[in-house]
């Protein structure tokens, strides 16, 4: 029978605590070496957590900045797709009604104002794109198309040209449609916002707007433009085909005069382009530079940790031992 002492058992006690210790130690440094991060930052940065909230805080605004860099580049290169298409599409409409010429036939204008309609609602469908159910060009009211269908857009110029006799009155009431600034366009057919959409914030004192919309008088007139030769085979007109043609071989000259406005549009969004690729390249840097310091403030030296780790399985191992033979000791083994 084995008898132990008072102490005995504080002896016991106190190498099963110490063992609980060195466990813990051992199970620290081994997720240090593994990770090669800190396992206590408190002990690690003696209880001063201040440099390290500063860097995290830092890198919070910065992914904020990053995600609106991320879909500014995005809304632009949608946006300059759609503009494309517009000036595309246009150009080639007014080379169409150019080469018309004096001396078209009442078939040529009647297939040019086919084409026409059919521009038209390239153009509306160019200017009503979305990206993740944000209409682009619709200003701050993201969430409503732009434009009408072009089909309503026909019906209600057709309805502000009944009664012209002329082909001047015709162009005359066309720009009071197009150009109001409170009936005609803007009250049937624009339904976006009257205010800009939010402004991207990127950091730095860098920003990017975005405002260009579907009621800016370079886009309203190429649409009206392009309405006008859409209706200048229309029935109702009382209209010669000389007055026809002239319409139709108008509207084709103005809309290839006006494709400066629309490279000029364009040529706006590529500097917001540029402007948003450098803030992108800036922000990696910055994220990268807070990325190192952070680590710097946090990680541990893989060669001290791995010699205090073989220090501490030492200490351990022989804990161990020590612990082995005092348990194996009983009054028997000190009688004679």
């Amino acid at each position: 029978m084995n008898f132990q002492t008072i102490g005995d058992l504080a002896q016991s006690f106190a190498l099963r605590r110490q063992g609980v210790d060195l466990r813990q130690q051992l199970d620290r440094l081994g997720l240090e070496l593994s990770s090669g991060r800190a396992a206590d930052l408190g002990r690690h940065l003696s209880g001063n957590f201040l440099p390290l909230a500063d860097i995290e805080h830092e890198l919070v605004l910065l992914s904020g900045h990053r995600t609106a860099a991320r879909e500014a580049a995005t809304d632009t290169e949608v946006m300059q797709a759609s503009l494309a298409r517009v000036q595309s599409a246009t150009t080639e409409l007014a080379a169409q009604a150019i080469t018309l010429g004096t001396a078209g036939t009442t078939r040529q204008v009647s297939d040019l104002a086919a084409t026409a309609a059919q521009t038209m609602g390239s153009l509306i469908g160019s200017l009503n794109t979305e990206v993740a159910g944000r209409s682009l060009f619709s200003g701050a009211q993201t969430e409503t198309s732009p434009l009408a269908p072009a089909e309503i857009l026909l019906s209600e110029v057709r309805s502000a040209l009944i009664g012209a006799t002329s082909a001047a009155e015709v162009q005359s009431r066309l720009d009071i449609f197009f150009d109001s600034s409170t009936g005609g366009f803007l009250a049937s057919i624009y339904q976006g916002g009257n205010s800009e959409v939010a402004t991207y914030r990127l950091g730095s004192g860098e920003s990017v707007a975005l405002d260009i919309r579907a009621d800016d008088k370079g886009l309203r007139e190429a649409l009206k433009q392009v309405t006008l030769i859409a209706v200048s085979d229309d029935a109702d007109l009382s209209l010669g085909l000389d007055d026809r043609i002239g319409l139709a071989l108008g509207a084709g000259v103005a809309l290839l005069a006006h494709q400066d406005v629309l490279t000029e549009m364009r040529a706006s969004l590529g500097q917001a382009e540029n402007r948003i690729a450098q803030s992108t390249v800036r922000i990696a840097t910055e994220i990268t530079s807070f990325e190192i310091a952070r680590a710097e403030l946090i990680s541990v030296d893989a060669f001290e940790t791995a010699v205090e780790l073989e220090q501490v399985q030492f200490q351990l191992e022989s804990l161990y031992t020590v612990t082995a033979r005092a348990s194996r000791l009983s009054l028997l083994n000190f009688l004679p």
